[in-house]
């Protein structure tokens, strides 16, 4: 075998189903270190992550020219502030690239497949740039099955668009590749593990949203609840404990007899029922488990189904959850040029559903479960109109005391593959004051009541790590979807544990001000 050390570099990704930058672990990394190790167990596979070669480039450059193969995973498609690591940009994924002249240099996820964003409203890099910077294949279909068969075939007959046409391989690899945690740097601390229940999204009939990537992968491929449960396990007996069903386009439609064949599939609580419950009892003692994207046109098309799955979600979950709803405009005429889920009535109306289900507060110290809005400015269409609906929206929503978890206000990444691409998009030069003026609303008025409303002064949080520190100050977060920023005054080493802090006042549009009542340095 040609092969004989293969370091991966996760540069990170972010999709609209998938999360990778740290404490979130996506499935990448998982999976090819189980097609590697399917083909030899003994071949050593070495994890770095994008943050711990910038520490010390140098070194890191020179110890990564000693590898016969690199895997680079990265992509970010909708791009987010983050708090536990830094997304590869592309200049440094073309350094990389140039640098590392001895590997055979494979570049897999979001980045080969539709191209390398690093900020809405500018235009993701191509794939094909990263070939000419020095990428030896891209990888536009399934990373494990290419890295399987270059392992058992070499760079010949390997088939870099090779794409699955079930989820039988991925069971394996996945079980397989789970000791690759280990050499995680939020190992055995915050750790979250995304899992992937199935791919695509049931829009797809129609093309689904614009400037959507998850409608182009075509009909959805579903996975057998058997094989998460099988996968968590053995993430579980590999020290894993905190884990994000955030790997699909909607939780509420998994399972479903009518998923690939209709827009609007009914949940099938029965279904969800059996992989929470089968989760749960392989890994008895897990700390979080949580969801990420529901379609609110399911919950307001399918009222009585998915209030039932939302009562299941509950009953197995820990609490913090956030079901994040893509609302994206409440523009009519933005929606119906967009082809988008639903207008700012129907979303209004989901966020009272959940409400109803899942503004209990938890052992934790949060509801149990409350819904997250998406809005993205730059779609085709937008007028001064749009920023007003989109504010009404809000407006109703703290008029009625309903809670919200948080909104994420991004401005359009545009991917070359996507139909938004090649419509007239962006944020016109005379609707600039209006889109900042919309922006300055959510952060400073919206956001600031609404963490009044689901946080009191006085309230306490449970279980936070400590992610970073400047100025005398630390930043701590409990895992989970989406979770809260607990500012904290002193210096803390990264990745202390915080058993418990006292909510005293909100302190920006995501965090707030804590009184630490007791520290576990690890």
């Amino acid at each position: 075998m040609r092969y004989r050390r293969v370091a991966i570099i996760d540069g990170y990704t972010d999709e609209p189903g998938g999360l990778g930058v740290p404490p979130y672990l996506d499935v990448y990394a998982r999976y090819i270190a189980g097609g590697i190790w399917l083909v030899d167990k003994t071949l050593p596979v070495h994890y770095y992550t994008i943050d711990m070669i910038r520490r010390d480039l140098k070194s890191y450059t020179r110890r990564l020219n000693t590898y016969d193969l690199v895997i680079i995973i990265a992509g970010v498609v909708v791009p987010g502030r983050y708090l536990g690591g830094k997304p590869l940009e592309p200049n440094e994924l073309v350094f990389l690239l140039r640098t590392l002249r001895r590997p055979f240099k494979v570049l897999v996820g979001p980045a080969a497949k539709w191209g390398l964003g690093w900020a809405g409203g500018r235009p993701a890099y191509p794939p094909r740039s990263f070939l000419r910077a020095g990428a030896d294949v891209l990888v536009t279909g399934d990373p494990e099955e290419y890295v399987y068969n270059l392992l058992i075939h070499g760079e010949e007959r390997a088939e870099p668009w090779r794409i699955r046409e079930n989820y039988d391989f991925v069971n394996k690899v996945s079980v397989r590749g789970a000791p690759i945690i280990r050499q995680h740097p939020n190992y055995g601390r915050n750790l979250v593990i995304e899992l992937e229940t199935y791919r695509g999204c049931a829009r797809w009939i129609t093309g689904g949203c614009s400037f959507c990537v998850e409608p182009l992968r075509g009909r959805p491929l579903s996975r057998d609840s058997s094989g998460i449960v099988s996968e968590v396990e053995a993430l579980y007996n590999m020290g894993a404990r905190n884990f994000r069903l955030g790997r699909q386009a909607d939780i509420l439609v998994y399972g479903s007899e009518e998923l690939g064949s209709s827009e609007w599939p009914r949940p099938n609580p029965r279904e969800l029922e059996k992989l929470f419950y089968g989760i749960r009892k392989v890994a008895p003692r897990l700390e979080t488990l949580h969801i990420d994207n529901v379609n609110p046109g399911t919950i307001v098309r399918h009222v009585e189904a998915s209030i039932e799955a939302l009562k299941i979600i509950v009953r197995y979950h820990t609490p913090g959850d956030v079901a994040a709803f893509g609302l994206e405009s409440a523009d009519p005429r933005v929606a119906s040029l967009n082809n988008l889920n639903v207008d700012g009535d129907t979303v209004i109306e989901a966020v009272r559903i959940v409400n109803r289900v899942g503004r209990v507060r938890g052992d934790n110290g949060l509801p149990h479960l409350l819904p997250g809005l998406n809005f993205i400015l730059g779609l085709p269409g937008e007028t001064r109109k749009t920023y007003e609906l989109n504010r009404r929206v809000l407006e109703r929503i703290l008029e009625e005391k309903l809670l919200v978890r948080r909104v994420n206000v991004r401005r359009l990444l545009p991917l070359p593959s996507t139909r938004v691409f090649r419509m007239r998009h962006g944020v016109r030069s005379r609707l600039e004051k209006h889109a900042r003026s919309f922006v300055y609303f959510v952060r400073n008025v919206f956001e600031r009541e609404m963490l009044k409303l689901v946080v009191p002064s006085g309230s306490i949080l449970r279980g936070l790590w400590v992610e970073s520190c400047s100025d005398g100050y630390c930043y701590a977060r409990q895992p989970g979807s989406y979770p809260l920023t607990v500012v904290v005054r002193g210096s803390y080493p990264i990745l202390s544990y915080i058993p418990e802090v006292r909510i005293a006042r909100v302190h920006s549009s995501r965090s707030l001000f804590g009184e630490v009542l007791d520290v576990r340095l690890i």
